[in-house]
């Protein structure tokens, strides 16, 4: 069971009382989800919560209180990162950075910032986030760089298109389909080089953002995370067995007006595939190990790419 952690911080002349496992004390839970409506409307954890998935060694918001309030917290994840079958590496994905409007400017991010890379710096390979350019000038202070992600995309081919084998979409409001993909979760993405185990962001993306999006492919046992925007398709992710077709799952989902599809996860190696600069409006990569480098493949430890990678959609925090 995870443990809550306090201490008190000094910021100029005031003292803030620094907590973090904040997921076990309904006060603290319901403090952050105050801030959090404040900062970054419409974003809630309650329901993610309740459902069970809110892991505390995962998801780990750093906070700082005044009184009994939460007035600035920064989350940090726990990524457990594999290429291939290679051993997995541990980096930190930071996100959540927020302060409340009445306590900004007064050194409170930079405060739990400084804190965060301190306590992880020699437990973790790197540390990660997504920003938007709003603060494109406030990580470098810590030593981020950023750097370029890559996506792989398909052009349709009519003879692609299947009437006869459809998806079909399950329903995040049904327990037994939310136990049926997560069963599905455990035989991970054979079509992706990243293999980052956190389900507890799978299931946040699931219950929310992408609840319209989770279709099984009964031809293939396959459960294809995808969603539709005109023309073009974005598979946010595939769970099957090793020996399924790419092809077959792809043709399920596809309608005779789709011309395009873009994967949302770093697609190994396809001929069928080209490769572009992933460019999505107002966010942007910053990484930061010890070698200092803005090479992704690099941070990562792929030695064969150059940069030709990007993190999968459904593990951003």
């Amino acid at each position: 069971m995870s443990i809550m952690n306090t201490t008190l911080i000094d910021i100029f002349d005031k003292t803030y009382e620094f907590c973090d496992q904040i997921h076990t004390r309904a006060y603290e839970r319901d403090s952050y989800e105050a801030l959090c409506s404040e900062v970054f409307p419409g974003l809630t954890f309650k329901n993610w919560f309740e459902a069970g998935f809110w892991d505390g060694n995962l998801f780990n918001p750093h906070v700082l209180k005044d009184g009994d309030d939460i007035v600035s917290a920064i989350s940090v994840n726990k990524m457990n990162i594999q290429i291939g079958n290679e051993k997995p590496h541990i980096y930190i994905q930071l996100g959540g950075v927020m302060t409340a409007n009445s306590y900004r400017h007064q050194g409170l991010s930079s405060t739990l910032m400084d804190k965060i890379l301190t306590d992880w710096e020699d437990k973790c390979d790197g540390f990660y986030l997504f920003a938007n350019e709003s603060v494109i000038n406030f990580y470098p202070k810590f030593g981020f760089k950023i750097a370029e992600e890559f996506q792989y995309f398909m052009n349709i081919s009519p003879n692609l298109y299947n009437i006869e084998k459809k998806a079909i979409r399950l329903d995040m409001k049904k327990k037994t389909d939310i136990d049926f993909l997560l069963e599905h979760y455990k035989l991970g993405n054979p079509f992706s080089l990243l293999k980052i185990d956190n389900k507890g962001l799978l299931m946040f993306y699931c219950l929310k953002y992408n609840k319209n999006d989770i279709y099984y492919v009964e031809s293939e046992d396959a459960i294809i995370i995808a969603g539709q925007e005109k023309n073009e398709i974005t598979v946010y992710d595939i769970f099957c067995n090793a020996n399924c077709s790419l092809e077959n799952i792809l043709s399920s989902i596809i309608n005779e007006d789709t011309e395009k599809i873009y994967f949302g996860f770093p697609l190994i190696k396809n001929k069928h595939c080209k490769i572009e600069k992933y460019n999505e409006e107002d966010n942007f990569l910053f990484i930061l190990n010890k070698s200092g480098t803005n090479n992704l493949a690099e941070f990562l430890h792929i030695s064969e790419l150059s940069n030709k990678i990007m993190f999968p959609l459904l593990t951003h925090a």
